[in-house]
């Protein structure tokens, strides 16, 4: 059976640190060459839809890679990619083997399987990207959501460039789907459906503070214009990200609530476009993952205190299949892919029978190292030798200690033996870590446009972290 999901986080963007601590209410700026200062967590998987071997892990401590479907995987460092302290972006892979990264500096290309990473320049540089959306039948075709700062009037009121671009050469070049979008909204999430090639929705918020509105905008003739309905937030949710479209019915949509921290969250379908809304599921806390079997008859949603659920979608009664932690969940052919934690006995797991038991397919520990890239490239000078500064150390050997990986370790949690959602928990780590690499933001341009993005970093990706995968 052939599933199709998606794999989102809360997106949120600005370009000043002064305005990302108004808006959000957080002030938290990345350091400087250090690690970031994030618990070590698996949080979204993506797939290559040529090549069944290859498999994107997203960290908090940056991007990890494998070539044979989960046998064995490799680390690309945040700074390789471009990201600005904490971020957690969204990637895509086309079918020639090139990734995209929505990052807060711009969109990162690598056309050389994450060897080599570069932003986009023209029309799209410096811009803050929040979201990336393809569909099956296109692949090549990658719509990339940026929603920057633009500036505010002598009331105090904040505004937002957010356009929609796309590529129809697998990130070669990229070209404005149509205006950019209503300046009093911040963007949250973009998808295009499967079944009407010109169909896109949006998802974004007015007041991205306190008093934060939700809304869904839905356009028929592929990004030129929107019909713009409210989602209703229950206090104190302060957003609303698209989940799924379902594949066979253009008018049906998951929507995710977000809260500012992990309390209940709520899992949402509209049947008519996105003009009314109904609650199908009520989370015990954040949920964090979500997955959509391709005919549309099944989801599986869950979160770190709701383990993982699935339902019908004929009358969404939900069962439990498993007490994981779910920080992710993502579909393909060979089964349910998860990200959760080493207390539910693997950081990845993959589970054949819909999610009752999980095959490990990933403990942090049995990471190999820095992905080998030729020398020069930004892979190998980030990640394996630090940089290019007279004091760079190599970064790999405290990111191993940060994860606690300098002993037997890699032992830990049974090998590739089968999970179930009672297993006993592995002792919890003692939050010691660092958790990210150590490295930050490779130097961006010297505007102050940059600076300030490079600041606001931490903020938006808090607001970001609401919306655990998509």
């Amino acid at each position: 059976m052939r599933y199709v999901s998606t794999v989102r986080r809360a997106s949120s963007a600005a370009s000043g640190f002064l305005v990302g601590a108004l808006v959000l209410g957080v002030v938290a700026a990345p350091t400087a060459a250090h690690a970031n200062g994030r618990f070590p967590e698996s949080n979204a998987i993506f797939f290559a839809p040529n090549d069944a071997d290859v498999v994107l892990l997203r960290t908090t401590f940056g991007l990890i890679t494998s070539h044979d479907r989960g046998k064995t995987w490799d680390w690309v460092c945040e700074r390789s990619v471009g990201l600005a302290g904490v971020e957690d972006p969204m990637y895509e892979v086309t079918p020639d083997g090139t990734m995209l990264s929505s990052t807060f500096q711009g969109l990162a290309v690598s056309h050389d399987k994450a060897c080599n990473w570069a932003y986009v320049g023209g029309e799209l540089k410096d811009l803050v990207f929040i979201d990336l959306a393809s569909r099956p039948s296109t692949p090549t075709n990658i719509v990339a959501f940026a929603s920057s700062y633009d500036g505010q009037d002598d009331a105090g009121a904040i505004f937002f460039k957010s356009t929609l671009f796309e590529t129809k050469d697998e990130g070669k070049s990229f070209a404005a789907l149509g205006p950019s979008l209503d300046r009093t909204l911040l963007g949250s999430t973009v998808d295009v459906t499967p079944s009407d090639p010109d169909r896109i929705y949006v998802s974004a918020k007015r007041n991205p503070g306190t008093a934060a509105t939700a809304v869904l905008l839905t356009s028929k003739d592929r990004g030129k214009t929107f019909e713009e309905n409210p989602i209703a937030l229950i206090a104190p949710e302060n957003g609303a990200f698209i989940a799924a479209v379902d594949p066979l019915n253009a008018d049906r949509l998951y929507v995710r609530t977000s809260n500012a921290t992990d309390m209940p969250s709520r899992l949402l379908v509209s049947d008519d476009a996105g003009k009314t809304f109904k609650t199908v599921y009520t989370g015990q806390g954040a949920l964090a993952g979500f997955a959509l079997s391709l005919d549309g008859s099944k989801v599986w949603v869950g979160g770190p205190r709701d383990g993982l659920r699935v339902a019908s979608t004929t009358d969404f009664a939900f069962t439990q299949k498993s007490s994981v932690e779910v920080r992710c969940l993502k579909l393909a052919t060979d089964g349910l892919w998860t990200c959760s934690t080493e207390k539910s006995g693997f950081v990845v797991g993959l589970s054949k029978d819909e999610g009752a038991t999980f095959e490990t397919k990933l403990h942090f520990c049995d990471i190999r190292g820095p992905l080998a890239c030729p020398v020069g490239s930004t892979t190998h000078t980030e990640c394996v030798l630090g940089g290019t500064t007279s004091t760079a150390s190599p970064p790999w050997p405290q990111q191993q200690a940060s994860l606690g990986c300098t002993g037997d370790e890699r032992d830990a949690g049974g090998g590739d033996g089968a999970v179930d959602g009672s297993i006993k928990p592995l002792a919890p780590d003692d939050g010691s870590g660092a958790g990210g690499c150590d490295c930050s933001l490779r130097a961006p341009s010297s505007t102050p446009l940059a600076a300030l993005l490079a600041g606001l970093g931490g903020a938006i990706a808090f607001v970001r972290r609401r919306r655990r995968s998509r």
